[in-house]
């Protein structure tokens, strides 16, 4: 965790340690002594002059991989690094041996060998440019908060860091600054810019008593700023730690590609491994140069980068661009929930409905728009509504709403919900207050409005900052279009290594007479990767509020009865529980767990239940409540 600006930010890319800029920074540097060394080879130099060279190379830029392979071994784990590393230590140690024992115009793989460390390297540079672009969502929010502020302290103004501001101070806030803290006025009036978090352009007026946010904006006026919430604690550094946690948190499609890479790796080893011994000991008896190209292509091009930039990549663009548009996703396991999506339930008080007049409930202004919209888009829309028939079923009308719930008390709208999902549908709730935080807890995705409680916020899996209804099938929309280029690239992924692996291996010498030079197996391998790369960074480009594209997707409604009879139910006394939140927590932990269908976390009860596909250890469960900080005691 780093501190910036006064506001802490944990990497995506690269962790807490480095930075993405040094870290690109360091590829740079890096890939520029590889080819500065890597030139020379290009014209006729004796065997001696290249082995240096080469040397220089392989143990200076390429220790870059050999560090990386070191890292992923002690995990257990054989990655991208190892078989970079792997393949370009067999050529120079080849290259070393015809050089010092039998060297008689016999052609040498220095230039190949230090060629192919280049060309990796500058696919690898081009990935840390790539997500240093799909990451930039966090550094525009961190550069919405100032690095000082004007402060009173002693009847004398002071200007000073942020770090430097204490829970008693009082801030100068002038026309045209950005508000570093959040904190209520206590003296003047000023016109305040909160589209940052409204999304409207329209300026709110302030007075003594109201409250100023971190990253706002003052355009006209001038007050007097009690301290509220520094750093950490402010609604800012909340956004940012949302868009980190979604950007950095694996959705379960991309937790598949990590296990299909990692068995995929010592796969492509022994395919080297049979490669060598069919050249070298059968096809081509003997020739050794022959076995080496052919391991060293295989090695070189299988490098599984593509497949491990193809989910991560997608996720933080798409997580990125949403929050630009003030839709906050969880985590990229919300992503996919979204994607699913097949029923929307709104609740109707507060959220499809915004005040009284005469005549009756005010209706927000888009929320008909929104209901058409997702509507057209194949997903069946509900409204649930704690009042009697007729008055539900009039404010329904109105919006288009066709399956109304009605006389559902507060505590039942989870049950509700439930109900839905035992039909085999894949249901997103949208509420706004307390009471629909169970709901929003039991949904498969709960999306909160964000002028709701702070209870509901807690408890939903994407929150809607702007407070518009437009944004929940826009939010679905970009889910579906962020899942899409997630398939899109794993398919380019698969499809690279069906192509290149047996053009690797040699198989189409004895028909065709077609070779692949690991030059350039290293040289499809960077573009594979910056094919993925590149076609993660259009969703920066995507337009949400576009529905005519819109593929419309069939509800499945099913009996679940014969599933049900095949599950089993676990009970878990959980201590700690305090509020809705505490169980959004706990469901979320045990639902994460394979085997785990359903979780219910109860904290007035203390308990925990869970329905499981298969069997699922008692201590499995333990352990992941407790990793949350809360007590298992039966």
């Amino acid at each position: 965790m780093r501190q910036n600006n006064g506001l802490y930010v944990s990497c995506p890319a690269c962790g807490d340690e480095e930075s993405e800029a040094h870290g690109r920074l360091v590829l740079l540097r890096t890939l520029c002594i590889s080819v500065l060394f890597t030139m020379p080879l290009m014209w006729s130099l004796r065997p001696l002059i290249q082995f240096l060279l080469a040397t220089v190379v392989q143990f200076w830029p390429g220790m870059y991989f050999y560090k990386g392979a070191y890292r992923a071994l002690r995990q257990k784990i054989l990655g991208m690094d190892f078989l970079v590393a792997l393949s370009t230590t067999i050529i120079y140690v080849y290259s070393a041996y015809i050089t010092f024992t039998v060297y008689h115009n016999t052609k040498l793989y220095f230039l190949s060998e230090c060629v192919l460390l280049s060309l990796i390297l500058f696919g690898k540079y081009m990935e840390t440019t790539s997500r240093y672009e799909a990451s930039a969502a966090i550094r525009r929010l961190i550069s919405l908060q100032p690095e000082t502020a004007h402060m009173l302290r002693g009847g004398a103004e002071i200007e000073v860091g942020l770090n430097e501001i204490l829970p008693s101070d009082s801030i100068v806030i002038r026309s045209g600054d950005h508000i570093p803290i959040d904190g209520v006025i206590s003296d003047g009036e000023c016109f305040a810019d909160e589209s940052m978090l409204t999304g409207e352009s329209e300026l709110i007026r302030k007075q003594p008593g109201d409250t100023l946010y971190c990253g706002t904006l003052c355009r006209d006026g001038q007050v007097l700023l009690s301290c509220g919430s520094i750093g950490k604690t402010t609604m800012l550094q909340q956004i940012i730690d949302i868009v980190s946690n979604a950007q950095s948190e694996k959705a379960p499609i991309a937790r598949l590609a990590d296990r299909i890479a990692t068995v995929f790796v010592p796969i492509v080893v022994i395919i080297a491994a049979a490669v060598f011994c069919r050249w070298y000991f059968f096809a081509d008896k003997g020739n050794l140069a022959q076995a080496v190209n052919c391991v060293c292509a295989t090695l070189v091009i299988a490098c599984p980068c593509a497949l491990g930039l193809a989910t991560p990549t997608a996720i933080m663009t798409g997580s990125g661009r949403a929050a630009e548009l003030g839709i906050l996703f969880r985590g990229g396991e919300q992503l996919e929930r979204a994607y699913k999506t097949d029923t929307v339930i709104f609740d109707k008080t507060g959220t499809l409905t915004c005040g009284m007049a005469d005549d009756g409930e005010i209706i927000r202004s888009d929320a008909k728009d929104a209901v058409e919209k997702l509507k057209a888009s194949g997903i069946d829309v509900w409204m649930i509504s704690g009042d009697k028939e007729e008055k539900a079923k009039r404010v329904a009308g109105l919006l288009g709403i066709e399956n109304v719930i009605w006389e559902v008390k507060p505590s039942d709208k989870a049950d509700a919900v439930k109900k839905l999902q035992a039909e085999g549908r894949h249901v997103a709730m949208v509420g706004d207050g307390i009471n629909d935080a169970p709901a929003l807890t039991r949904a498969d995705m709960g999306i909160a409005i964000g002028a709701g409680t702070d209870v509901a916020i807690d408890a939903a899996d994407v929150v809607l900052m702007k407070s518009r209804l437009s944004d929940v099938p826009a939010a679905i929309r970009l889910s579906r279009a962020t899942l899409t280029n997630i398939h899109e690239n794993l398919f380019w992924a698969f499809f690279y290594n069906v192509i290149g692996i047996p053009l690797a291996m040699g198989l189409w010498i004895p028909v065709f007479g077609w070779k692949l030079n690991p030059m350039f197996g290293a040289a499809a391998m960077s573009l594979s990767s910056f094919c993925v790369v590149s076609n993660a960074l259009r969703l920066n480009f995507f337009d949400i509020r576009r529905s005519d594209r819109d593929k419309k997707i069939k509800t499945k409604i099913h009996n679940n009865k014969e599933k049900e009879s095949n599950m089993m139910e676990k009970t878990l006394k959980v201590e700690g529980m305090m509020c809705p939140h505490c169980e959004a927590t706990v469901k979320k932990a045990l639902e994460a767990i394979d085997g785990v269908s359903v979780a219910e976390a109860d904290h007035v009860k203390g308990t925990a239940t869970v329905t499981l596909t298969k069997d699922v250890p008692t201590e499995v469960l333990k352990k992941a409540i407790e990793d949350k900080d809360y007590k298992v005691i039966g």
